[in-house]
Formats: structure tokens, C-alpha cells, sequence
């Protein structure tokens, strides 16, 4: 009777233990702070309506902890290149999900107001995104700039 008692006992104290280590495992909530930084980025897709064509995109853009964003970037509508300016507002969810609403200037002048959803991984070092736009069909793939670059 004592045999068996002291592998259950054993059992009991080692599932306690790990169910204690259990909080540590959690997954990562996101933050402002976290995602605040120096990201580069490129668009990709198409303005199917109207039917206007391919649209990409590459440039850079900082985040603040107050949730705005600033940058810069290249842009073929199209096959036409133009440089664009970018500002705008961000949000970020404890579940790592956001959304930006991005204004696009050419000069002083502004060009478009996108909508965009935000899903930040890999501990909020890359972001992927998805325009709202009706008729269109474009993604952002946007990686964390090193400190030093």
C-alpha cells in the first residue's frame, strides 16, 4: 500500500509544480511601447476597382508610443513611380491585432486615406497588414529596423 502511495503522492506534488510555471508560459501580450519603433515595409497587390492594376510599394515609418507614425515611401501604381509621404494613427490590442489609418501625401498635398488591419508577430518585430480599401486587394509586410541602421 505504501508502494503505491508514494508514486501518486509524487505525481501530485510534480503536476502542482508545473501547473504553478504554468502563468510563465503565457503568450505575449502586445503593446503601444512595444510596437513603437523604425519598421521597413513593402505593399503588394492590385486596385482591381476601378481596374487601375498592380500597386507596390517599399519605404520605411516610425512608430511612437502615442500611437502615431510617420515615413517615407516608393510607390508604382500601376507602373507609374511616385514618392510618398505617410502619417497617420495607430492602435494595438493586447492580442497583437491593430488597425492604422494611414494619410498619403504627394508633397503637401494629399493623395489617399487608407484603412488598414495590423497583426504584429514574432514579439511585435514584423507586422503584416491588410488594406480596407473597397476595390482593392494590397498587404504590407513590415520588419523592425535594427537600433544602429
Amino acid at each position: 500500500m505504501k508502494a503505491i502511495l508514494v508514486p501518486i503522492n509524487l505525481g501530485i506534488i510534480l503536476g502542482s509544480a508545473l501547473l504553478g510555471v504554468a502563468p510563465a508560459v503565457q503568450a505575449h501580450e502586445c503593446t503601444m511601447s512595444d510596437a513603437a519603433g523604425r519598421y521597413g515595409y513593402t505593399s503588394t497587390g492590385s486596385i482591381v476597382n476601378p481596374p487601375v492594376g498592380p500597386f507596390t510599394a517599399v519605404g520605411h515609418a516610425t512608430f511612437t508610443e502615442s500611437g502615431t507614425f510617420t515615413g517615407a515611401q516608393t510607390t508604382s501604381i500601376a507602373g507609374n513611380l511616385v514618392d510618398e509621404t505617410v502619417q497617420g494613427t495607430y492602435t494595438v490590442n493586447p492580442d497583437c491585432t491593430g488597425a492604422a489609418t494611414v494619410f498619403v501625401y504627394h508633397g503637401t498635398t494629399l493623395a489617399r486615406t487608407s484603412q488598414i488591419r495590423v497583426v504584429w508577430d514574432i514579439r511585435q518585430n514584423e507586422v503584416r497588414a491588410i488594406f480596407l480599401t473597397p476595390g482593392t486587394n494590397i498587404t504590407i509586410l513590415a520588419r523592425r529596423m535594427n537600433e544602429e541602421d
